[in-house]
């Protein structure tokens, strides 16, 4: 599926988007909130998603394992917080590798990844992109039934 895909190339594409909303950000263009909400889009991205796909996934239990060693107390807060404020916790999460003393856009994309493919984060970001909603749908009668 992925064979003809350069991962080189989505690395350079992706950077080049972080480099552009740093731009943005510190020419004081963007707040702080219209930055985390463009980190979320960039990595819900389809671009995104390959890139993971064929660079990262692979090792995605050694990768959640790391994170959650990490910081545990961080893990459990993320994890144990309200359906309806992980949004918020993902986006603040995403400004913080963004802000993080890090100079390389590589690391900084990794970390992004990283973060957004948690399992309490992966549900929020893959299902702004077209796949199916965590929202369950009641059953469908009809007035006969």
């Amino acid at each position: 599926m992925y064979e003809e895909i350069d991962s080189e190339k989505l690395r350079v594409n992706l950077n080049a988007r972080l480099k552009s909303l740093h731009d943005l950000y510190s020419g004081d263009l963007i707040s702080k909130s219209t930055l985390s909400s463009q980190l979320l889009e960039l990595i819900a991205s389809r671009e995104a998603k390959t890139f993971w796909d064929l660079t990262m996934k692979k090792d995605i239990t050694a990768r959640r394992m790391l994170t959650m060693l990490e910081d545990p107390d961080k893990w459990k807060k993320d994890s144990s917080s309200p359906e309806e404020e992980r949004q918020m916790v993902l986006k603040k999460r995403l400004a913080d590798v963004f802000f993080s003393d890090e100079d390389s856009y590589d690391f900084i994309l990794e970390m992004l990844l990283d973060t957004a493919n948690l399992p309490h984060f992966e549900s929020i970001v893959y299902s702004r992109n077209g796949k199916s909603s965590l929202k369950k749908s009641g059953a469908k009668l009809s007035v006969l039934d």
